[in-house]
């Protein structure tokens, strides 16, 4: 039909792209977890700071946290890519070891990447959690002799924790999609083998559309599993309310 639009697609080619793409799966969820954990630690020790309200520290990491929210990802990755190199042949040069310029740890740079994107946000996840349970909790636990590591081990976390995992769950999902920016500095996860395999074929419609089905299923499979456990946590709430 003139004028009309039509895309036809080989569903037995798609078929064969499912494999090479879902072969890198177990790269892209390793820099997924490894960058989570980063972003969760190192905002930890952020929302900590911040919690003491020490006035210089407190300062310095508001503007951490303000500059990293105003960072493109693929802008860190650039400066971690392109810059890491040189200082990395600094430091092997001080320290005693050698740096293999050619063989770069491509891989620690994205991990690096997604998981400095992400502690500013993680920063204001625990923050939140730990805003939203009242001061008298903690002021009952000191009257009757509670130490400060049994009242966050007893009384806060869990609590902080039921708040946390619906938004830390959003958050792992965007670092796992975030994950597909890394074949531009030639981490080969996902996205990477898809465009890989594109090139080779010449058919980057189809398989563009099977790693975007896969993302999607991905990310559906781990939206059930923080359902799942946001439904367990929430047994506590329960239990506080009765």
């Amino acid at each position: 039909k003139k004028g009309g639009f039509t895309m036809n697609l080989d569903m037995e080619y798609m078929i064969q792209c499912i494999k090479p793409i879902i072969s890198k799966l177990p790269i892209t969820l390793y820099m997924a977890v490894t960058a989570t954990i980063l972003a969760l630690v190192v905002g930890l020790i952020f929302s900590a700071i911040d919690n003491k309200n020490i006035f210089l520290l407190s300062k310095v990491i508001h503007f951490i946290n303000s500059f990293l929210k105003g960072i493109p990802v693929l802008v860190i990755l650039y400066i971690l890519y392109y810059s890491m190199p040189t200082i990395l042949v600094s430091l092997g040069d001080s320290l005693g070891f050698k740096y293999d310029i050619k063989n770069p740890p491509k891989l620690m740079f994205g991990i690096f990447a997604f998981g400095i994107t992400y502690i500013p946000y993680m920063c204001d996840m625990i923050i939140s959690a730990y805003d939203t349970i009242p001061r008298g909790q903690t002021e009952a636990c000191d009257s009757i002799g509670f130490t400060t590591f049994h009242t966050m081990q007893k009384i806060i976390i869990p609590q902080m924790v039921v708040v946390c995992v619906p938004i830390f769950g959003n958050h792992f999902v965007n670092i796992l999609k975030a994950t597909s920016l890394a074949y531009m500095v030639s981490i080969i996860e996902m996205m990477g083998a898809a465009k890989n395999y594109a090139t080779g074929t010449q058919r980057f419609m189809e398989t563009y559309i099977v790693a975007a089905l896969i993302y999607w299923i991905i990310c559906i499979a781990f939206d059930k599993l923080f359902a799942l456990i946001e439904a367990n946590t929430g047994k506590y709430r329960r239990k506080l309310a009765q």
